[in-house]
């Protein structure tokens, strides 16, 4: 009788030792490939990315029983109620002291929807005054609901269909381990689903612009990024980098004219239609503009990891200088950080685009980590910053994690210790150690230093950090603070954060430069060899 074949065994061994130097979370998608399991990958994780917001949103939420004003889920649900029973033009001038609305017209537009929804449903969940502070059960579920289902219509496929692009450089099981980390990244979930908004509406539009980039299809880019722009003022953070990117693609032909003319008719014909119900009156426009950008509020709001919360802890600019000249300080740091992202993007994808030397994918690549460093520089230098932008870099971050995979697992571990103070005050501490803690051990940073395309002095640094902010987690829950320093805690936590992300910001910029010159050094030495 004929020995076994070794071949089975032999196939084993070589897929255990296949495995052995990646994260958890691509060992199961490794698994599914050896099991011919494909298919039921996408579901899986699409459940599971549905549950674990499920399970967010059984939590607390901005504001829970804090009258008179609650907070930012009351403020969503009130925008439905005016939306519905007022005309647009009442839109942004009613009564302003009880939560004026505040973001561009399609969030607007998106909150008239839900209401008209709701207004079927149960009209006392959005009757006119009378509605206000309303948190019973089912007003409750309707109102998660429409984050949930909003984000599985505009976030969700952008996500699915821009990781299996063509453009996206990785094999299979790289790819579903990204599309699974991008929709359980715990900051978005506990922001939108536990404190409560909306950011995956604007986010989804970032990232489908970015795949009609991939796609090279510019006019739909821009179309994608004015509705991003158009829900959330704060889509501005990327607004240089996208406007460089297409800027450079209108000299890659003769027909570059052609395509500026096209672009500049897209921009105005989606503005034109969101601003319709508003054009024929300069009071309204004038209203929107003053509402959606309120310089009055200050150079920063609460604790945010940003350069001037963090330097007001020795320097209080607040006191020294009036609120326009920190504005202008504000936009002329914000400026000055991101203008060398935004140049060099325009050189390397205008020299991709004539196909000197990147190719197309790289110059995709090279748009993300601009929106990277361009929306940090923002976050970190611009005026009127909330904690909750962070979410804004970490969106195109997560779409290279497969290129920086430890880069990015950090900046997701420091953004979300960043957002704690917010999600305390929410009574969001339980999914929150949670999701922190299970991000860690499935993207092992650092709890699982299995990976061993870490480098060791990264893991070094990153558990300091991790000690860093456990200690300070630690003390905030055990020590109570000095009575003259009430907030210690708090502004520990904004000092280390926001030099963390001066750290990052360096990086990527970093990253960004050397990505486009190793290439153009090895497309040189390629022709100088032939």
């Amino acid at each position: 009788m004929a020995p076994s074949s070794p071949q089975p065994q032999a196939r084993q061994t070589a897929s255990a030792s296949r495995r052995a130097g990646i994260i958890p979370v691509e060992r199961w998608f490794w698994f599914l490939a050896e099991e011919n399991a494909q298919g039921i990958a996408l579901p899986v994780t699409l459940l599971l990315a549905l549950l674990v917001r499920w399970c967010v949103a059984l939590h607390g939420y901005s504001g829970r029983g804090s009258p008179p004003l609650y907070g930012d889920f009351e403020a969503q649900r009130h925008w439905m109620e005016l939306t519905v029973h007022l005309p647009p033009s009442q839109w942004y001038f009613y009564d302003l002291s009880y939560w004026g609305l505040d973001y561009p017209p399609l969030t607007a537009f998106q909150s008239w929807a839900c209401g008209w929804v709701a207004h079927l449903i149960n009209p006392s969940w959005v009757a006119l005054d009378q509605s206000r502070g309303i948190e019973t059960h089912t007003s409750k579920l309707f109102m998660r609901s429409t984050v949930l289902v909003l984000e599985a219509l505009i976030y969700v496929p952008a996500v699915v269909l821009l990781l299996q692009s063509r453009q996206v450089q990785a094999n299979w099981v790289v790819r579903q381990a990204a599309i699974f980390s991008i929709l359980l990244q715990p900051c978005l979930v506990l922001i939108d689903h536990g404190h409560f908004q909306y950011n995956s509406v604007m986010l989804g539009f970032l990232l489908w612009t970015v795949y009609f980039a991939a796609r090279e299809q510019y006019l739909a880019m821009a179309a994608c990024f004015c509705c991003s722009l158009m829900f959330k003022q704060m889509a501005l953070y990327f607004a240089p980098a996208v406007f460089a990117f297409l800027l450079a693609k209108c000299f890659q032909s003769p027909y570059g004219v052609r395509l500026f003319v096209q672009l500049g008719l897209v921009v105005i014909v989606a503005f034109g239609a969101m601003l319709l119900p508003w054009m024929g009156s300069a009071a309204q426009l004038q209203q929107i503009l003053f509402r959606v950008f309120p310089v009055a509020r200050g150079l920063y709001e609460d604790k945010v990891a940003n350069v001037w919360c963090a330097v007001n802890v020795a320097v209080k600019l607040r006191s020294m200088f009036a609120a326009p000249v920190l504005l202008r300080l504000a936009a002329a740091a914000t400026s000055v950080a991101f203008a060398p992202t935004c140049i060099h993007l325009f050189l390397a994808a205008r020299r991709a685009a004539s196909g000197q030397t990147l190719a197309a994918a790289d110059a995709v690549k090279l748009l993300c980590y601009a929106l990277v460093n361009c929306s940090l520089a923002f976050f970190l230098f611009s005026f009127q910053v909330h904690e909750k932008s962070i979410l804004l870099p970490l969106a195109p971050a997560l779409l290279l994690i497969h290129e920086e995979p430890w880069a990015v697992n950090w900046f997701v571990q420091v953004a979300l210790f960043s957002l704690y103070p917010l999600l305390f005050k929410d009574g969001l501490q339980i999914p929150y150690w949670v999701m922190a803690v299970g991000w860690s051990m499935l993207r092992s940073c650092p709890a699982c230093p299995a990976d061993k395309r870490t480098p060791l002095a990264v893991l070094n640094a990153q558990w300091v950090s991790t000690l860093v902010m456990v200690a300070i987690h630690v003390a905030n829950m055990y020590v109570p603070p000095p009575p003259s320093l009430p907030d210690l805690y708090v502004v520990l936590n904004v000092v280390f954060s926001c030099a963390m992300f001066v750290l990052f910001f360096v990086y990527f910029n970093y990253r960004q430069f050397t990505l486009a010159l190793v290439r153009v050094r090895t497309t040189r030495s390629k022709k100088k060899d032939s």
